[in-house]
């Protein structure tokens, strides 16, 4: 038995590879978020449960599901074919029980959702065009066959998902000048930190790869290097930051308490210092907390009301815990797997919970958020349409026992006579042997990003789109 069986979506992963070795006569999972991007993870999932039916089919079933979201995609048509929604179904339904919050706990108060837009502060947004620009000349640069621009920073998604939260998770304000002033600074006024024995050139790279917000904590460590520091409320400047504040502000007026989740370590100290700013009371999990340190600052939480905000990273406070003390949820920025987002926000709808949980998923305008989280809402259609939430009813799980009651007799050898063979073929849906799947047209974000630029530029990125960016990392690039 398995618990957090999604975990196991990777067959390519250490843990699935050490795990499916083990010899069971009997295999259960456990998991309350089965399909979390894609339908080939649920092919992952079965082939685990009965890897002696599934393994053989697994070209099969990847052939079958195989299917990208992409930001790009405006129905996200390749994600939500209703073919291939029908045979996931059919496949998972024997092999599922599943018992949703509402059946078994019909006395907790209802979770409200909604999204709140921020608008881009003109610091940001000069920091987003600027990237928005790089990107499109990295693009512009792979179409015409040339080298594409270098840049310090290589991955042109994650530059707009950070300027779309705050402008200090960028160095600007500690330029390469400053930074070499603040070194000779630090190794001849702080000796014991900074020996002169070690090499003033590995100081000054490490400070270059520093965000102005982390270098920002080194003014407040070092004293010797404070009027270097950025300008007094710096942290302030942000869209999102001024639109959780006014949330926040009205939470601890009417009594109410508030879960705050970011992706990200380094957004939490700055919302420590947007707090502190702000006289509001917080504590904080974050993946750097320890484990035993972790449930008194829960109990804390729970003791002490005059406590309004808890900040937690979405991995490490998200899943397994219970913070029914608070009956509001902002998620500060969201995470490319919408369930992620769905498990954090109900740590406050769990049992105990006394009064109704809104929830607020904050999302800037006009940025690469929108399409991130438009891509999130179709991942959770389909989890939803795959688990039979939509229409069709029963009809699916008839077929669904018929379809995989074959693939067992047949997967584990068994004998059957000709009668119940073609039982079970009258009642699969037919499908033409050369029939192919709809296929989706390879894309990333460079094709987002550029069709901004017009009629001529589209064509380019039209034919660019067959190219894979190089500088996407595997997650990421699944999404667009």
């Amino acid at each position: 038995m398995y618990d957090e069986g999604h975990m196991l979506k990777n067959v390519k992963s250490q843990r699935y590879q050490g795990l499916v070795k083990i010899p069971a006569n009997f295999r259960l999972l456990l998991t309350g978020t089965p399909l979390q991007n894609n339908l080939q993870e649920l092919a992952a999932l079965l082939a685990f449960i009965l890897p002696d039916v599934f393994k053989e089919l697994e070209e099969d079933l990847n052939y079958i599901f195989k299917a990208k979201a992409s930001t790009s995609d405006a129905d996200h048509a390749a994600l939500l074919s209703a073919q291939r929604i029908a045979r996931a179904r059919s496949m998972l339904t024997p092999f599922v029980l599943r018992r949703k919050k509402a059946q078994v706990l019909k006395h907790l108060p209802a979770k409200l959702c909604r999204v709140q837009y921020c608008e881009l502060h003109e610091s940001q947004q000069a920091v987003y065009n600027g990237h928005l620009d790089a990107a499109r000349e990295r693009a512009r640069a792979r179409l015409e066959g040339v080298k594409a621009p270098k840049t310090e920073e290589n991955n042109p998604l994650m530059q707009l998902r950070k300027a779309a939260i705050h402008p200090l998770l960028f160095r600007r304000h500690f330029t390469n000048e400053k930074i070499e002033k603040m070194a000779d600074i630090l190794r001849k006024k702080d000796p014991v930190n900074f020996p002169s024995s070690h090499k003033r050139a590995h100081l000054i790279d490490e400070m270059h790869k520093g965000s102005d917000f982390w270098l920002h904590q080194w003014c407040l460590d070092y004293p010797c290097i404070r009027s270097f520091d950025i300008p007094n409320m710096a942290w302030m400047d942000s869209g999102k930051v001024e639109t959780m504040i006014e949330l926040v502000k009205g939470y601890k007026k009417n009594g109410d308490r508030v879960l705050i989740f970011s992706q990200f370590s380094l957004v939490l100290d700055i919302l420590e210092a947007v707090m502190n700013t702000s006289s509001i009371v917080y504590t904080r999990i974050d993946g750097s907390t320890k484990i035993e340190e972790r449930q008194p600052l829960i109990d804390a939480f729970k003791e002490d009301e005059s406590i309004t905000a808890f900040l937690l990273t979405t991995k490490a406070g998200g899943t397994g815990i219970n913070l029914m003390y608070a009956n509001k949820v902002i998620i500060f920025d969201g995470s490319f797997n919408p369930q992620d987002d769905r498990q954090a926000e109900n740590r406050a709808h769990r049992v105990g919970q006394v009064r109704e949980v809104e929830v607020v998923r904050l999302v800037t305008r006009g940025t690469v958020e929108e399409a991130i989280y438009a891509l999130g809402q179709s991942k959770l259609t389909l989890d939803g349409r795959v688990a039979g939430d939509s229409e069709d009813g029963g009809k699916a799980e008839e077929a669904g026992e018929k379809a995989v009651s074959r693939m067992l007799l047949e997967g584990t050898g068994m004998n059957t006579n000709e009668e119940d063979v073609k039982a079970v073929q009258a009642v699969e849906p037919k499908v033409k042997k050369d029939e192919k799947l709809p296929q989706r047209k390879k894309s990333s974000i460079m094709d987002m990003l550029t069709k901004a630029e017009g009629k001529g530029n589209a064509e380019e990125s039209k034919g660019g789109s067959q190219k894979k960016p190089e500088d996407i990392p595997e997650e990421e690039e699944m999404l667009l």
